[in-house]
């Protein structure tokens, strides 16, 4: 049986991880720990990319071992090699902004305002940009703004669906 997404099952942090090297399609035997058998896993993708098809996480030592074991000729040849995650730092969403941070965006540059404004499709953060820039007292032209793009995104979300062709039977 193979798991294509095996490092997406657990969400405790990995001990060791492996990649493949080469472009082609590498088969590995693992350990696996629900089942409590080995299972076949075909790693594929780009590795200069370090796409999550070519990458796979070892949970514990035994399983490390097991890996180490059973693939020894991909880890000799050089086909699957140890691989250092690195922690990238994800870019936050709008909708992960906390009121202070939406304040400043509302009080900086209107250009700026509006970048995050036409960037934004969430109709509750933009309601909340509105309502903290009624509680400061802001123009009624920013507000207008606002409210234009809380209309357009409305109008995009609740655009009536193409007629369709029905052909009576």
């Amino acid at each position: 049986m193979e798991i294509q997404d095996r490092n997406l099952v657990s969400s405790t942090k990995p001990i060791k991880s492996y990649i493949k090297t080469i472009l082609g399609k590498v088969y590995v035997t693992v350990w696996d720990s629900f089942e409590n058998k080995p299972t076949g896993l075909l790693l594929e993708g780009d590795p200069r990319k370090a796409e999550e098809g070519c990458i796979i996480d070892i949970m514990n030592a035994e399983e490390d071992n097991f890996f180490r074991k059973r693939n020894a000729n991909h880890l000799r040849e050089g086909a699957v090699i140890s691989y250092a995650r690195t922690e990238a730092e994800k870019e936050r969403t709008v909708e992960e902004y906390s009121d202070e941070e939406l304040t400043e965006i509302i009080n900086s540059k209107f250009f700026t305002l509006q970048n995050v404004l036409n960037n934004t499709d969430s109709i509750p953060v933009l309601f909340r940009i509105k309502n903290l820039a009624q509680e400061q007292e802001k123009s009624s032209k920013l507000i207008k703004v606002i409210e234009a793009r809380i209309a357009e995104v409305q109008a995009e979300e609740f655009k009536p669906l193409p007629k369709s062709v029905t052909v009576e039977i």
